[in-house]
């Protein structure tokens, strides 16, 4: 009968496992639908242009037109060229 009491023990770990497992289940949130996200109409006159700054992490854009014909970056504040 010795031999036997590993696996007893096993199946009552494995029993207790279970039931540890439902009763997380049974108390877990319910998953719910993730914040839907809210579009904005682009400013008047804005480009997206690469803006090359480590802030930026040399990635696209907006840019506000400037008085001067240069660009001024929504993200940082960047002014670049005329060129865009």
């Amino acid at each position: 009968m010795s031999e036997v009491y590993p696996y007893l023990g096993a199946l009552l770990a494995l029993g207790a496992m279970a039931v540890t497992w439902a009763a997380r289940l049974a108390h877990a949130p319910r998953h719910q639908a993730p914040n839907v996200a809210k579009f904005t109409a682009p400013e008047p006159g804005t480009r997206w242009l690469a803006c090359h700054t480590t802030r930026c992490a040399h990635m696209t854009t907006r840019h506000r037109p400037a008085a001067d014909g240069t660009w001024t970056c929504t993200g940082c504040g960047t002014t670049t060229g005329g060129e865009a």
